[in-house]
């Protein structure tokens, strides 16, 4: 078998692990369909089907400041090819994390060679929080795809230094790569920004020129401009929102020793660490962690050069979000670093490829990561949940939801009807999606929202606060006669009542 051949067929099964692991649930209808899901569904269908664009999306973790339209826009493309089914969609969030594996083989085997590439693509085709992200419809979930993107093109601005045109539209494609992740996670992409900026400063700092700057803000000011058109129609409402909030404390101001905010924040990052490349053991992680170090203080002086400012970049962006969100007064939630496994994978991925090449011996390191692919991987596992039935899962399930609607439409057979929904999250964007797009594609009517005799109250469980289903129910005490009360695919009660 020749050399070729052997790699095709490798990177073949990496990719059929991959694949299996981030569409098996989808296939099932096993994926969330949350609230905020619903809530994009229906901004995507409004532009989609009634042609009413946009120019902001969903509002941030602050009330009051949005992001951009971008992530609808990018949603309309499987929307329309797949006629809204939600599956379809999830599906295309599952190709985007196949290709992303493809695309770290290829800017693996550009920065060092085909032993990169297949060590990096095999991290991103098993890291449980890489399939995680690419398998649910969430608008973070597209920031490793487009984080892999900027390695590529920052690999084009490294080894492109002695060309006349210094990769002036390489400056551009990096602020428009870094616009977007802002537009799919703005802590996140604030702090990628600012990494990425200070490392090119760091590493360009004698050959960057206004042409290049300025390019690179055209790329930003482009992704951003529908917001600063919306900020200039409404008196710059989100501008106001946002020194109001960070005025009245956003930003920590609490008098705690700077190095138990240090530590507090590392132990997060250490936690990323432990459950991107070490299947969330602490002691695999901190042995991963010394071998790096070690590995640095061994090797550094012998890594290539291009290897050698990917390895600069990624510290200098760790440690950006180290410090940054050291000063934040909130709870650091998992989406605010969505993209940093990126970071740690190729890390490792650079560490253990100029280890191989220093010690020129293939066979000290392939024992290391088949035991980093199987602890990440854990097929035994893997085997034992094929084996298990179909999760149920909870209220939030796509294919329980689906289920519950045609629940609602058989009980009914065929009359009219109209409904009302307890959640939780309060709002119930995601059973009005899917009563209009789902019932009314296989059932060809939806609910009226007039006068009717019969009413389906819907109420997904409450486990953290019951009171508030309780309090719900007493205030509908009133609305019809109970005809018959069922409970549903993941714990969801459904009531038939007729109204007078």
């Amino acid at each position: 078998m020749s050399k070729k051949i052997f790699i095709f067929f490798g990177l073949l099964i990496i990719l059929g692990i991959g694949s299996w692991l981030r569409l098996s649930g989808i296939i099932s209808n096993s994926f969330a369909f949350t609230y905020d899901v619903g809530r994009d569904m229906l901004a995507v269908e409004n532009i989609v089907v009634n042609h009413k664009i946009t120019l902001i999306g969903s509002t941030t973790g602050v009330e009051g400041i949005f992001y951009g339209p971008w992530w609808y826009l990018i949603l309309s493309v499987p929307f329309c090819i797949f006629s809204g089914n939600p599956q379809g969609i999830a599906f295309f969030m599952g190709i985007i994390g196949i290709i992303t594996i493809l695309l770290g083989y290829i800017i693996g085997k550009k920065i060092g060679g085909v032993f990169l590439g297949i060590t990096f693509s095999s991290f991103i085709s098993v890291s449980p929080l890489m399939v995680s992200s690419s398998s649910q419809i969430w608008n973070p979930n597209l920031i490793p795809f487009f984080s892999v993107l900027v390695l590529l093109v920052l690999y084009s601005l490294f080894s492109d230094s002695k060309h006349k045109v210094y990769g002036l539209i390489n400056f551009l494609l990096l602020g428009l790569l870094l616009g977007f992740i802002i537009d799919m996670e703005i802590v996140f992409g604030g702090l990628f920004l600012l990494g990425i900026c200070a490392s090119l400063i760091f590493i360009f700092i004698k050959k960057l020129t206004m042409k290049k700057i300025g390019l690179f803000l055209l790329g930003l000011l482009l992704i951003f401009s529908p917001r600063i058109i919306f900020e200039i129609r409404h008196n710059f409402l989100m501008t106001n929102t946002f020194i109001h909030v960070f005025s009245n404390g956003y930003i920590s101001t609490q008098h705690i020793s700077i190095f138990d905010t240090l530590f507090s924040k590392l132990g997060s990052l250490f936690n990323l660490w432990n459950a991107t490349l070490a299947g969330q053991n602490s002691l695999v992680g901190f042995i991963l962690i010394t071998l790096v170090f070690l590995s640095l203080l061994f090797f550094y002086k012998k890594i290539e050069n291009t290897q050698k400012q990917f390895i600069q970049t990624i510290l200098i962006v760790i440690a950006t979000f180290l410090i940054g969100i050291s000063f934040f007064n909130q709870a650091v939630w998992p989406h605010y670093l969505v993209g940093v496994p990126v970071l740690y994978i190729i890390l490792v991925s650079l560490i253990i490829n100029s280890v191989r090449i220093a010690l020129k011996n293939n066979w000290i390191i392939l024992p290391i990561l088949f035991v980093l692919f199987w602890i990440n991987l854990s097929p035994i596992k893997v085997l034992e949940n094929i084996r298990k039935p179909l999760w149920e899962g909870d209220a939030a399930v796509y294919r329980n939801q689906v289920a519950i609607i045609d629940y609602v439409y058989n009980d009914a057979g065929g009359k009219d009807f109209k409904y009302v929904v307890y959640t939780p999250a309060v709002r119930d964007y995601s059973y009005r999606y899917l009563f209009s797009w789902y019932g009314k594609k296989k059932y060809g009517y939806v609910p009226l929202q007039g006068n009717t005799s019969l009413l389906y109250v819907i109420m997904e469980p409450d486990y953290e606060l019951p009171f508030r289903l309780k309090d719900w129910l007493k205030d509908r005490e009133g609305d019809g006669i109970m005809q018959e009360e069922k409970v549903i695919k993941g714990g969801v009660i459904v009531q038939t009542r007729t109204l007078k």
